[in-house]
């Protein structure tokens, strides 16, 4: 009897351990299924935040893009209006030249007729005097009377072409002079236009800077938000790093432009605006950022989309930006 109590007490305790293994099991998986659930909410999150993240920058990229052309077309319309200010000077150098020339042709013309006048007058001048010589005697009167007449004839000639030549002088100068204030007011007016399309292009820069500050504020509030949410979260239930995710720089002491253009020139030795993509990874390393393996394979997929083994630094800009 003994020993079947003992027997029977050793049976149930047996049985009692093996159903507290069970409820241990079952709640072990129910655990372990909760966790699965937690890990597969977050990976969703996860997705959505790096579609979000690239249309984001997708729509930085298109805005450069739009600027940039922006900023070529004005600089087309000022090279252009620069081409057409050379002309406008140029023909107004050759507009002054042929008006020089037209004074000395003038001025040597008066003086070939002033030079007539005299000869002129001299022959008349003999004349009279011969015709005096001849008729002194009976005429004195009215050779000194033909003589008188003579000169203010000379006189009255003399005027005539001074007065006609200040006439055509005042008339050239009124139009050197016209001409030149028409090209001093053109040349204002596209002054004024230069200056209003350069305050434009002021405008514009800095509002996209302003875009590029606010941009930079969102992804700060970004990573503040996903760092207070793994801070938050237990440790058993942080999900495992994804290998795939593009590596993000601190942003407290990311490199600027500046530095990232200056790291991208040594790299480029020949100045081609391209590095290889096989020097993508000393790239990164000369900013401050190491990658592995799976971080370097997407990066190179996203900076060389058509397998050219080559990335420009517009892409690896906007990128970096991004």
């Amino acid at each position: 009897m003994a020993d079947t109590a003992v027997s029977s007490d050793q049976s149930g305790a047996r049985l009692l351990q093996a159903q507290r293994a069970r409820k241990t099991a079952q709640d072990d998986a129910q655990k372990l299924l909760n966790r699965v659930q937690q890990l597969k909410k977050e990976e969703e999150k996860a997705a959505k935040r790096i579609s979000e993240t690239k249309k984001r920058a997708n729509e930085i990229r298109n805005l450069r893009e739009r600027n940039e052309s922006h900023k070529l077309e004005k600089e087309h319309i000022q090279q252009q209006r620069n081409r057409e200010l050379a002309v406008q000077m140029e023909q107004l150098m050759m507009s002054k030249k042929e008006s020089e020339k037209r004074k000395q042709d003038t001025a040597e013309e008066l003086a070939k007729h002033k030079k007539n006048m005299r000869e002129q007058t001299k022959d008349e001048q003999a004349i009279n005097e011969r015709m005096l010589a001849e008729q002194r005697l009976m005429e004195r009167k009215k050779a000194l009377e033909s003589k008188e007449a003579v000169r203010q004839k000379a006189a009255e000639m003399k005027e005539k072409t001074l007065a006609s030549k200040q006439q055509q002088m005042m008339a050239t100068r009124a139009d050197y002079q016209r001409r030149l204030e028409e090209e001093i007011k053109e040349q204002q007016r596209q002054e004024k236009e230069l200056q209003k399309l350069a305050a434009q292009e002021l405008e514009l820069i800095d509002k996209l800077q302003r875009k590029q500050l606010e941009q930079r504020a969102a992804y700060e509030e970004l990573e503040s938000a996903l760092g207070l949410k793994q801070k938050d979260m237990p440790q058993s239930a942080a999900p495992a790093q994804q290998p795939d995710a593009q590596p993000q720089p601190d942003l407290m002491d990311e490199p600027d432009e500046t530095e990232v253009a200056r790291q991208f020139g040594l790299l480029d030795e020949e100045g081609t605006g391209y590095v290889m993509t096989s020097q993508l990874n000393d790239l990164m390393s000369n900013l401050g950022i190491q990658l592995n393996d799976a971080q370097l394979a997407q990066a190179t997929v996203q900076l060389d989309k058509d397998s050219v083994g080559k990335i420009s630094y517009g892409e690896f800009l906007l990128w970096w930006s991004g």
